[in-house]
């Protein structure tokens, strides 16, 4: 019998992989973009239909045009602030008790060129401290966009440096296809040894360099961790030499499904790779957007996947040692001995 979403909800979490500019809650979308003007449909398969992504769609591209219309409401510090705030309060409904919150400030910025970087981070750091007496170990990391032009990586990890403290870790994101890592190689190793953990998109899309893009994001780029991964289930050698080196995949069920990386959450590698010996770990990616949380992938996997409130533990365990938080803020607030 399938543990019930109330079993699921009490579980102890840890959040390693979800974007803050798409974790909006849908009310609040929709009462920030109409005092913009933007136009809200009156039925709510309508709305659902022109701000989330809930059924598959063609591509991992496709869903990224898709995330454009919540970055509109973007549009001030007060609204980041909220947006951070609120994000962490879902979070502690969902029984999360590590998570870390990443975004990208050139995304942000676009359309908003009247915030600085500075302005866009103070204010989220801003809504993690209105947000702290949930108890939450919260983390910071930067994304890179690697459809930009490696001049602007260096500027974001020069950023992500000079706020190291606030800012945890680094990611390359975006669309994998057409970018691969290695342009950005020395950028990654830079942050490395400026003691900011490294993780990075790769493996996501089905697409002929797939297991390569993971390969080169651990020995090129210095990634300890990967976000999705998934497409290493192809490989033998590669699963093997995640589970050696015993690099974490940052999974996200949901929304692997809806970029087309799987045919359905009941054909994801989750079991495949975690039976191999791969380290793994549950994520929501952008639950605003695709109208999920975190327990929902709880479910995703206890439905489809059999897992039981061990393997969940297993998961959580994995994470909270994978996390680029200081030690002593995660064990502040686990339940279990954080091995490092």
């Amino acid at each position: 019998m399938s543990l019930t979403r109330a079993e699921l909800q009490k579980i102890p979490k840890v959040e390693l992989h979800r974007h803050l500019e798409l974790s909006f809650r849908l009310p609040t979308l929709l009462e920030l973009a109409k005092e913009m003007g933007i136009k809200i449909p009156e039925s709510e398969k309508a709305i659902r239909e022109q701000f989330l992504v809930t059924e598959p769609m063609k591509d991992l591209g496709s869903v990224l045009g898709k995330f454009l219309m919540p970055q509109k409401v973007l549009s001030s510090a007060e609204i980041l602030s909220r947006l951070t705030r609120e994000c962490i309060e879902d979070c502690a409904r969902e029984g999360t008790k590590i998570v870390e919150l990443r975004y990208s400030p050139t995304f942000i910025q676009m359309g908003h060129e009247d915030m600085s970087w500075d302005q866009i981070h103070a204010a989220i750091v801003r809504g993690i401290e209105q947000a702290k007496p949930l108890g939450l170990a919260v983390g910071l990391l930067i994304t890179v966009q690697r459809t930009l032009p490696v001049p602007t990586a260096e500027r974001v990890i020069d950023f992500a440096i000079a706020n190291k403290g606030a800012i945890v870790g680094v990611d390359l994101a975006d669309n994998e296809i057409g970018f691969e890592p290695s342009p950005f190689a020395s950028v990654f190793q830079r942050a490395r040894k400026a003691g900011l953990g490294v993780t990075i998109h790769a493996g996501e899309s089905i697409y002929p360099e797939m297991v390569s893009a993971v390969l080169d994001s651990i020995e090129k780029l210095g990634a300890t961790r990967i976000g999705h991964g998934l497409q290493i289930h192809t490989d033998e050698k590669a699963m093997r030499l995640l589970a050696d080196r015993k690099i974490p995949l940052e999974l996200c069920p949901t929304s692997n499904w809806l970029t087309n990386a799987v045919t359905s959450v009941a054909t994801h590698p989750f079991r495949k790779l975690m039976e191999a010996g791969v380290p793994v770990t549950i994520n929501s990616d952008d639950p605003g957007v695709f109208g999920i949380d975190l327990v929902n992938e709880y479910e995703v996997l206890a439905r489809n996947h059999r897992m039981t409130v061990a393997e969940f533990d297993k998961c959580n365990d994995t994470a909270a040692s994978a996390s680029f938080i200081p030690l002593t803020e995660k064990q502040r607030v686990w339940p279990r001995e954080i091995k490092q």
